[in-house]
């Protein structure tokens, strides 16, 4: 069999997304039986108890399919954000969504555009369907460069995604220069905004996306769960588009995407918005622990809007393994010269920091 042949030439080098390390895998390599999960910027908490609670109490009915539009949850969402629920979308996570627009609106030959690093999902997009990916250069304090960004559009740019927060930097584009770039960006291009970690956020200049939003312009708002709410197993997502957007998605995604449990822990959770701003606030804490801690021991970190810190280093591959053998997992790019670490709770964060100061100890510098 020519399997080369048989398989999309789009796909040819595509690489599968790197999950990262397991916890026993770290642990069987480390000999360590605690290991610090902080690769995947999960919550260190559990889902909401409430949430916890409505799926138990839908485990019986599993032999069902799940309720196929998602009604109840995004007639929630319609109402809690003053959007017409034509115009509200859900999915198997964010990353679905993303794939999904890009399969509605992408031919072969066009065109999108991104800052880079950035989310790894957006070049994933581009070679699934045979659209060229123009990756932009953020700037040297990590952020978009919504200039350069402008100037790569041309007439073949369909999408134009633009993470804020990013990850992996944790930074944020401002509302002033938000604006500007909303407005000047050409009536053909679909702006995808990836808002998975504004939850996190607490920088007053940082813009809300649906303030912007009315169905009528060509942008997209997406959202997830899996983050401040902790259903990241689940996999659950949402989304604010114009209506043709929406039923465009409804006619290309798998029927009953998303799963029951997802559906009724998602939708409990929205109710308990003083939990959210408990989490928030126990976030914004620990990573500013972790930010002493790394400016104690000379480590050159990335102010972050997030629930994980970028951090610049001359040797990330030693200092990876280092960690991981001190019992601490985080998330390495390859070569590029920086780290992402998750912030978690209390103990994992003084766990974390005991772990940088072996690895100083160790290597001399990070």
């Amino acid at each position: 069999m020519d399997w080369d042949r048989l398989i999309r030439e789009e796909l040819h080098a595509l690489m599968p997304y790197p999950p990262g390390l397991r916890e026993d895998q770290v642990r069987e390599r480390c000999g360590r039986s605690e290991i610090v999960k902080l690769s995947s910027n999960e919550h260190p908490a559990g889902p909401f108890p409430s949430a916890i609670a409505a799926m138990s109490a839908e485990s019986g009915c599993l032999n069902r399919y799940p309720e196929g539009s998602c009604e109840a949850l995004r007639e929630k969402l319609a109402a809690r954000h003053g959007v017409p629920v034509e115009r509200v979308v859900a999915g198997a996570g964010s990353n679905e969504l993303l794939r999904l627009v890009g399969q509605v609106v992408l031919r072969p030959g066009d065109e999108i555009v991104y800052a880079w690093p950035s989310f790894v999902v957006y070049p994933m997009v581009a070679n699934i369907f045979g659209a060229t990916h123009v990756k932009v250069p953020l700037t040297a304090d990590e952020t978009h460069d919504l200039d350069a960004m402008l100037a790569a559009v041309t007439e073949r740019t369909r999408i134009v995604f633009l993470c804020n927060p990013n990850n992996p930097t944790g930074t944020i584009v401002g509302r002033d220069a938000f604006e500007r770039f909303l407005e000047a960006l050409p009536g053909h291009v679909l702006l995808v905004l990836d808002e998975a970690y504004f939850e996190f956020a607490t920088d007053p200049a940082y813009p809300d996306g649906l303030d912007y939003f009315d169905g009528e312009r060509p942008l997209v708002v997406l959202r997830t769960f899996s983050k401040i709410y902790s259903l990241a197993g689940l996999r659950i997502g949402y989304g604010f588009a114009p209506e043709r957007v929406v039923r465009a998605i409804d006619c290309v995604r798998e029927p009953f995407n998303v799963s029951t449990l997802a559906q009724v822990a998602a939708l409990v959770s929205l109710d308990d918005e003083a939990e959210v701003q408990r989490r928030r606030k126990e976030n914004q804490e620990q990573k500013t622990y972790l930010y002493s801690g790394f400016d104690r021991l000379g480590i050159d970190w990335v102010p972050s809007e997030t629930n994980f810190v970028y951090f610049r280093t001359k040797q990330p591959v030693e200092v990876f393994q280092a960690l991981l053998e001190e019992g601490v997992i985080v998330r390495d790019f390859g070569n590029a010269p920086a780290l992402r670490v998750t912030v978690g709770n209390a103990e994992e964060m003084r766990r974390t920091i005991e772990a940088f100061e072996a690895v100083v100890a160790r290597l001399g510098s990070v």
